[in-house]
């Protein structure tokens, strides 16, 4: 089963790796959209233009994972974005936000919102590589040039409205649901939990799950309740960890390894080299980040923390959580961060031994 689950993960990071870049780049106009705004540099249809070209990644990121995922499975892109913007057009979506009753062929359709979608359109997609198979084993060669693609597109998109998009967006509602509830009920218990996982997630590959999530409600939505919030305080958890080990180890070798991680985590928001070049290999400064970002998930959940926008977080993408509607926010976002930072630090330069001093004493 663990097993299982690492290979899930896996899929999942493979799918997305292509993609990131190009949802980065979405939350960067964002960012700058936004600041171009706020100071009263553009408004109107300037703003609306520039609006729209920050948010297409978003909105068309099914299309994107379809051919990030169909080129992962080894199975043909262009039908795996033909069965996918099927979900996509203006008319389907209509009907969808109708509210009218719908069926196919008197089979209930489950109105889902496909924009914004990503594991649904990574498991699709999966699906639809063993489709094409056994299409291709079906049909003659001398037809598949005119029955293939025609084929596949019409099972995979049935498979899509019918089953997969519903099923797997009733639970990440609830997923959502139960993060919200969280939120509202327990939030210091909930966000100090998590906060807390945040470096088991990261380093097996889990936060993914989490991450789609969010980029799903910033986009249905307009802001995330708090995973994003948690990856910020796990990116500077991370940055103080690698500080405590820079000013406690002897050794230039690992200082030097220390201090590149740091500014590696802090700016570009890009952590492995901290979680395996430092916390993994030195072990003790694991035990700095687990706390850290526990303590400072739990000021998250006093002070209730929202994300904006999606990108990587790290100290120059600070503004992904800055709103106009709560412009306390961003502060409350900078205090967390804080928080993770020193406290990790404080408590990996208290706690840190050096790994091979440790072994020479046993």
């Amino acid at each position: 089963m663990k097993k299982q689950c690492l290979v899930l993960f896996d899929h999942i990071s493979e799918c997305m790796a292509p993609v990131i870049p190009i949802v980065l780049a979405g939350g960067i106009f964002k960012m700058v959209v936004l600041l171009l705004t706020s100071l009263s540099i553009i408004s109107g249809s300037t703003e609306s233009i520039l609006a729209s070209i920050a948010t297409a990644p978003f909105y068309f990121i099914p299309v994107l994972v379809a051919y990030s995922a169909a080129k992962h499975f080894d199975t043909d892109p262009l039908i795996a974005i033909s069965s996918v913007c099927v979900m996509l057009l203006p008319d389907f979506t209509a009907l969808m936000e109708s509210g009218e009753k719908i069926t196919f062929l008197s089979i209930p359709v489950v109105p889902a919102t496909y924009a914004y979608s990503v594991i649904p359109i990574i498991l699709l997609i999966y699906c639809m590589s063993h489709i094409v198979k056994w299409l291709k084993r079906l049909i003659k060669d001398s037809l598949q040039p005119y029955l293939l693609a025609a084929c596949s597109i019409f099972i995979t998109a049935l498979l899509g409205i019918l089953v997969i998009e519903p099923a797997v967006s009733l639970i990440s509602r609830l997923l959502a649901e139960a993060l919200n509830t969280m939120q509202a009920e327990v939030p210091v218990l909930a966000w100090g939990i998590f906060a807390g996982l945040t470096f088991l997630l990261v380093s097996t590959g889990m936060h993914w799950i989490f991450m789609t999530l969010a980029i799903t409600q910033i986009g249905l939505t307009g802001v995330d309740y708090g995973i994003m919030v948690a990856m910020f305080i796990s990116n500077m958890s991370f940055g103080g960890c690698d500080l405590g080990v820079f000013f406690r180890t002897k050794q230039k070798e690992k200082r030097t390894m220390a201090i590149s991680a740091m500014v590696t985590a802090l700016i570009p928001g890009i952590t492995e080299p901290s979680i395996f070049g430092v916390c993994f290999k030195e072990k003790t400064p694991m035990i700095g980040n687990i706390l850290g970002c526990m303590a400072a998930g739990i000021v998250q959940g006093i002070m209730t923390v929202h994300c904006y926008i999606f990108t990587f977080p790290s100290i120059p993408s600070i503004l992904m959580f800055y709103s106009t509607e709560e412009p306390t926010n961003l502060m409350k976002a900078v205090i967390v961060g804080v928080v993770a930072f020193v406290v990790s630090f404080i408590i990996t330069a208290v706690v840190y031994r050096d790994q091979q001093e440790v072994e020479g004493i046993r």
